[in-house]
């Protein structure tokens, strides 16, 4: 029984592993200054919704502006100067949506990261002839698939935040080494200009001498 028990846990770990990555989907788009880049998904089942997210990795001050375009045309979200944002797509209608990123402020080259994943409605998937030991493991692949969620978002949470870090670094060293030069030029500018007025002083004494 334990190891009948053991090898359906494993299966189970294992399909949904392939479930998981099969729906979720996360890939990063790079984004020049005063450019425009858009991605396209189908929505193909009334039982499944869309869940979309981006968050901004690098550039500037880290500000985009995103829309989504309905299968019928329509424009359902329009944000300006977002950072990060999620969104949850159901009830907009079947067909191919579009997601488009604009870099409109500042001049620096801004990487996003964006993530589609698809949410299966399981109220419609529910049996009711089922016996007790189809529900427990059902029960424990909707589990085992919310932690892996979980883990996933957390984990590109953090990462966002460890190329947000980075980003602000390096552009702290970047500031910082021309806040140097220009220091170092106005203390030689500095210089020449005292050691020319100290020398046109010495040379207008002398000449009144003699």
């Amino acid at each position: 029984m334990n190891s009948k028990l053991f090898l359906l846990t494993l299966v189970t770990i294992v399909t949904t592993a392939f479930a998981v990555s099969s729906k979720y989907s996360s890939f990063t788009i790079t984004l020049p200054s005063f450019t425009q880049e858009c991605v396209y998904h189908d929505l193909t089942s009334k039982t499944e919704a869309l869940v979309v997210s981006y968050q901004v990795l690098t550039g500037g001050n880290f500000e985009i502006d995103f829309e989504i375009t309905a299968p019928d045309g329509n424009k359902i979200v329009q944000e300006k100067q977002k950072k990060y944002s999620d969104f949850l797509l159901r009830s907009f209608g079947l067909g191919q949506y579009k997601f488009c990123f604009s870099n409109s402020y500042g001049t620096a080259v801004k990487k996003v990261e964006m993530t589609v994943e698809l949410e299966k409605n399981t109220d419609d998937d529910v049996n009711t002839n089922a016996n007790s030991e189809d529900v427990i493991a059902n029960n424990a692949i909707d589990e085992i698939e919310r932690t892996l969620n979980k883990m996933s978002k957390t984990m590109n949470y953090l990462r966002a935040r460890e190329w947000r870090n980075m980003s602000t670094v390096e552009s702290t060293g970047s500031r910082l080494k021309w806040f140097s030069i220009l220091v170092m030029g106005l203390m030689v500018g500095v210089s020449v200009i005292q050691a020319l007025v100290i020398q046109f002083l010495f040379k207008s004494r002398t000449s009144n001498f003699v």
